[in-house]
């Protein structure tokens, strides 16, 4: 964003770079008193575990079994891979992986997979229960395409049966593609694509 002024002793137009974006790309982007949205860091790992952990059990207590859960909650949000994901995203001049700050508490975190061909996956985007229906799952996947302007195109699975992931998905440009069935850690699931076209941006 632009700031346009007129330099108080000459008539011509001067035009700077605002703090605003300045604060965005270094800092995270500020939406309301009480949200941040920002880059991940190796400290959030444990808010980001809490917040899988939380969001897991409670959209899909009552679609997989307890132990489903715990597995891929024990493999998927390893401190190990957690790691390994943040210092690969730290060296990469846009940013993947975001966490979204309530009041200086980690409510919820959104990344996208290396775009290949100008397209990317949207791996994870989850929200605290808690804090659902702020906008901040919105706010989130803005902020994850306004840091990559290249992406063209982006896709998620969801779980057929998450209706609260689906309903998201729906509201916020996407459009379902395809089905499959899926089997992961011997347990058998049935996932639901959609695609978000992303409007050509200067």
């Amino acid at each position: 964003m632009n700031i346009t002024f007129r330099h108080p002793t000459r008539l011509e137009i001067v035009h700077i770079q605002s703090w605003v974006q300045l604060f965005q790309e270094e800092k995270g982007l500020k939406l309301m008193d009480s949200l941040l949205i920002r880059p991940a860091r190796l400290n959030d790992i444990e808010g980001i575990r809490e917040v899988a952990v939380e969001t897991w059990n409670s959209t899909y207590e009552t679609i997989y079994p307890e132990h489903f859960i715990a597995t891929y909650l024990t493999h998927a949000y390893a401190k190990s891979s957690l790691e390994q994901s943040i210092t690969l995203d730290e060296a990469q001049s846009s940013r993947k992986f975001l966490v979204a700050e309530w009041e200086g508490e980690i409510v919820g975190f959104g990344q996208l997979s290396e775009p290949d061909e100008g397209v990317s996956e949207l791996t994870r985007l989850y929200i605290l229960e808690e804090h659902q229906r702020k906008s901040i799952g919105k706010h989130l996947l803005n902020e994850l395409i306004r840091q990559n302007p290249l992406i063209k195109e982006i896709y998620a699975w969801c779980e057929r049966e998450n209706g609260i992931g689906t309903l998201f998905y729906k509201s916020n440009g996407f459009v379902y593609t395809e089905d499959k069935e899926e089997v992961l850690f011997d347990y058998r699931t049935m996932m639901v694509k959609f695609v978000k076209r992303i409007e050509v941006r200067q």
